[in-house]
C-alpha cells in the first residue's frame, strides 16, 4: 500500500480516472487513486452509457458537453482505446407540460451550433411509427449523440495514467481525511494512512460522505434511476436513436438485440438500492404508453444506479477555500 502520494484521488469512475490521466499528462504523477471497490463500479458503470450534446439543462453544461464531445471523438488516437461509440441521434419528445422547455433548450443548442432540429408530431410518427404522439406537442432531433462503452473510457485513461507513474488501488475505501491547522495532511484508509497535501473529491455519489470528513457540506441531491433491459426485441429496429420523454423522465435506446430502458429520479439518501417491483412495473407502463410494441417485450434484466445531481444542474468543481488542499470535482 503506497504511504505518501502528491495527489489523493478518491473514486475511479469516469471523473476519477479522468482527473489522474489528465494530471499524468501535465507532469503530476505522484498520483494515488483510491476504489473502494472496482474501476467503474459506481455511477459511471451503471448509466445508459450515452454521449449527448442535447442533454444539456444550460449554457454552460452544454459549453462542456461540446468540448467533452470533441475529446470523445479523438479518444482512440489519444489513448489508444476504441470507446465504441455508435452515432444513432438523440430524440426528446414533449407534452404540453414540458413542450416550452424543450423549444427554449433547443433555441439555445442550435444558438451554440449544436444541431439541432425541431419535429411536430407529425413528423415523429413519419419517421418513428411505433411511438406514441397522441399526446405529444413537439420533439426534438440531435444527430450526433449516441452510445459508448464507459468501461472502455475508465480503463483506457486509467490505464494511461499508471503506464505514467499513477498508482490504483482497488479494493480500498477512504474513510477521513487529516486536517491540520486548515491543511490536508492525508487520507485515512482502511489499509493504513497516506500522507499527501491535495485530495481530489471524485466520489460521485459518495461526495457528500466525503466532504463531511473536513465539515464541508456539498449541495448534491442523490437521484435513484432504474434501468431495464429486454430480451430480443426485432420489432424496434436495431438503428433507431435514443428517445427521452422528458415530461416523465422516461428513455429507451437499442441495446445489442435488445432495447434498454430507464427511469426515475427518486432522492436517496440510501446509495445501495435494489430495483423494486413498484418501480420496474411503473416504468412498464409508461413504456407501453409511449411505445405500445413494447407490450410483447420480455425483461431480461436490471438495476438502480444513483445520479449526483445539483440543485442547479452546474457541476461542482475546484479548491475549497475552507480547506487548503481540498479538490472537488
Amino acid at each position: 500500500m503506497k504511504t505518501t502520494a502528491d495527489v489523493v484521488i478518491i473514486g475511479a469512475g469516469a471523473i476519477g480516472c479522468s482527473t489522474a490521466y489528465h494530471l499524468a499528462r501535465k507532469g503530476i504523477t505522484d498520483v494515488l487513486v483510491v476504489e473502494m471497490d472496482q474501476v467503474g463500479s459506481g455511477s459511471s458503470g451503471k448509466s445508459a452509457s450515452m454521449l449527448s450534446l442535447q442533454f444539456c439543462a444550460n449554457e454552460l453544461s452544454a459549453r462542456m458537453a461540446q468540448h467533452s464531445y470533441g475529446r470523445y471523438m479523438a479518444f482512440e488516437d489519444e489513448i489508444g482505446v476504441s470507446i465504441d461509440f455508435k452515432r444513432t441521434g438523440w430524440v426528446s419528445l414533449a407534452t404540453q407540460e414540458s413542450a416550452e422547455h424543450l423549444l427554449q433548450t433547443a433555441k439555445m443548442s442550435q444558438s451554440l451550433g449544436i444541431t439541432t432540429d425541431i419535429l411536430s408530431p407529425e413528423e415523429i410518427k413519419s419517421r418513428y411509427p411505433e411511438i406514441n404522439t397522441e399526446d405529444i406537442v413537439l420533439g426534438t432531433w440531435g444527430p450526433d449523440d449516441g452510445s459508448f462503452d464507459p468501461h472502455m473510457i475508465m480503463w483506457g485513461y486509467i490505464s494511461r495514467a499508471r503506464e505514467m507513474g499513477v498508482t490504483l488501488h482497488q479494493g480500498v475505501r477512504a474513510t477521513g481525511i487529516r486536517v491540520r491547522k486548515g491543511q490536508v495532511e492525508g487520507v485515512v484508509t482502511d489499509q493504513g494512512f497516506v500522507a499527501t497535501e491535495v485530495v481530489v473529491n471524485a466520489g460521485g455519489p459518495w461526495a457528500i460522505e466525503i466532504g463531511k470528513w473536513v465539515d464541508v457540506e456539498i449541495p448534491i441531491i442523490n437521484s435513484a434511476r432504474s434501468i431495464l433491459v429486454t430480451g430480443p426485441f426485432p420489432e424496434i429496429p436495431s438503428d433507431r436513436p435514443f428517445f427521452e420523454d422528458i415530461t416523465v423522465e422516461w428513455y429507451f435506446r437499442p441495446e445489442g438485440p435488445g432495447i434498454l430502458m430507464g427511469m426515475g429520479s427518486s432522492p436517496t439518501e440510501t446509495l445501495d438500492v435494489s430495483l423494486d417491483f413498484e418501480t420496474m412495473n411503473e416504468m412498464i407502463a409508461t413504456a407501453v404508453h409511449r411505445v405500445p410494441v413494447l407490450e410483447k417485450a420480455s425483461v431480461l434484466t436490471g438495476w438502480t444506479g444513483i445520479r449526483p445531481m445539483t440543485p442547479d444542474d452546474y457541476p461542482i468543481l475546484g479548491p475549497v477555500s475552507s480547506v487548503e488542499g481540498f479538490i472537488l470535482n
